[in-house]
């Protein structure tokens, strides 16, 4: 079906005719119009959404992959920008224009609607890894002293600005946040009573600099569905949905898999550019090239007599090296997602490295063996075959603990002094398991062999 439709836009392109452009999308929700959409250039992109109803462009654009959006915007002019905008929630519309240059920013911001234009850069202020950068300034909001039926007459003038709303919040007569009242409260009340009368207390906020990550951590343990931001005053400056939550959730374990690999961003494998893909991979490439070319040296160095000694050796260096990583490859997984769950932190740190240290020390012991057993029986001799088991052995459980050791640690490391925890850690404990479990592996030959 999507290659039918991907014919359509392009023989309408072709054409130049976007009302055919309109109907080939009509059926497709955002995410899948946006699949399709980035197929083409900048130039197309922009037609095909100057073809489209002003709402449906935004949702699409939204959807894009932030490289191609940044680039589609540069291509689109002030007015069809101002169109997108105008069907956008502040949050939205602020990310939007985050991604604009300085200057068309700047000019964009000066022919929106003021009102809108005084959201948005009240938002801009705000980082965008943080609850202000999430948060939204549309909401419903009463005062504790207000009748319920004004409040419900109130609600019915100002619905069509705030979309989704379940939650009223309350405010007293200085603009503080006292409480929330229920959309089905409210609607089943009195309408006699006041508002404070069915009021109930606000379980937690959040100020506008706390880190989004956490932000989907209080949604998860309080099961809200609207979070609201207040200044340090108490005041209510915005809210922050569960739609927008499911973004950062998403985000969160995207960048967090992207730099266990040691990507720096994401990038489409077919659509981003070569030099953004180049930029992303490269560094920690490198960095793990060097920590490899350091091992290749220090055996070349003193430990090819060795090998050359003892050529299985060489056969079950690989095996040795690729067990212990995995194992700690392992551990910072499971360590990385802990500390994410807020389930550990780093007081914790000695527990988390014994309890693995402990696990690790086992599973090696069982790779040991078996790969120590396969060991005696292909060398052909069995005083030889009884040394290589051990050093296979002994290899094998070493190296599983000393991966384990830094992939329970760097992690721990990182989160003490709040950084990601998952930046640069596969590529990291990758190099620093085969550096170590190399050396070990071939000190303990030396002993043995």
């Amino acid at each position: 079906m999507n290659v039918e439709i991907f014919e359509k836009i392009s023989t309408a392109l072709g054409e130049g005719k976007g009302f055919k452009i309109k109907q080939a999308l009509s059926n497709l929700n955002p995410t899948e119009a946006s699949n399709l959409v980035i197929r083409f250039n900048e130039q197309e992109i922009c037609f095909i959404l100057s073809s489209l109803d002003s709402n449906v462009s935004a949702e699409i654009i939204l959807e894009l992959p932030e490289d191609v959006r940044t680039k589609t915007l540069k291509e689109l002019d002030n007015k069809s920008i101002l169109s997108v905008l105008e069907g956008l929630e502040s949050d939205d519309a602020t990310d939007l224009i985050s991604d604009l240059d300085d200057e068309k920013s700047k000019e964009i911001l000066e022919n929106m609607n003021p009102r809108d234009s005084s959201e948005v850069q009240a938002l801009l202020q705000y980082k965008q890894d943080t609850a202000g950068g999430i948060m939204q300034t549309e909401l419903v909001e009463v005062k504790n002293s207000s009748i319920i039926k004004d409040a419900i007459n109130w609600i019915r003038l100002i619905a069509n600005d705030v979309p989704d709303f379940y939650l009223i919040y309350v405010t007293d007569e200085n603009d503080k946040l006292v409480g929330f009242v229920s959309l089905r409260n409210l609607i089943l009340a009195n309408p006699g009573y006041k508002i404070d009368s069915i009021m109930e207390p606000i379980e937690v906020s959040v100020n506008p600099e706390l880190d989004q990550e956490e932000v989907s951590l209080i949604f998860a343990n309080y099961n809200i569905v609207s979070l609201p931001v207040v200044d340090q005053d108490n005041k209510l400056l915005g809210r922050i949905t569960s739609d927008d939550v499911i973004d950062v959730i998403t985000e969160e374990a995207e960048e967090d898999i992207y730099s266990l690999a040691g990507v720096g961003e994401y990038n489409h494998p077919i659509y981003s550019s070569f030099v953004s893909k180049t930029r992303s991979r490269l560094p920690w490439l490198l960095v793990t090239l060097i920590g490899e070319l350091i091992i290749a040296f220090i055996i070349s160095v003193y430990f090819k007599t060795t090998l050359e000694k003892f050529i299985l050796l060489a056969a079950f260096m690989p095996a040795v090296m690729a067990t212990g990583g995995s194992v700690g490859i392992q551990t910072s997984a499971i360590v990385i997602r802990a500390l994410g769950m807020g389930t550990i932190n780093t007081s914790q740190a000695f527990k988390v490295i014994f309890s693995e240290l402990k696990l690790s020390l086992f599973l090696g012991a069982i790779c040991g063996l078996i790969a120590g057993t396969f060991g005696f029986y292909i060398t052909g001799d069995t005083y030889t075959g009884a040394n290589f088991f051990t050093v296979i052995f002994f290899s094998l459980s070493i190296a599983s603990v000393i991966s384990a050791i830094f992939g329970a640690a760097f992690p721990l490391v990182l989160n003490k002094f709040n950084i990601d925890p998952a930046n640069g850690s596969g590529p990291f404990v990758t190099m620093a398991n085969d550096m170590f479990s190399a050396i070990s592996y071939l000190l303990i030959a030396l002993m043995f062999i």
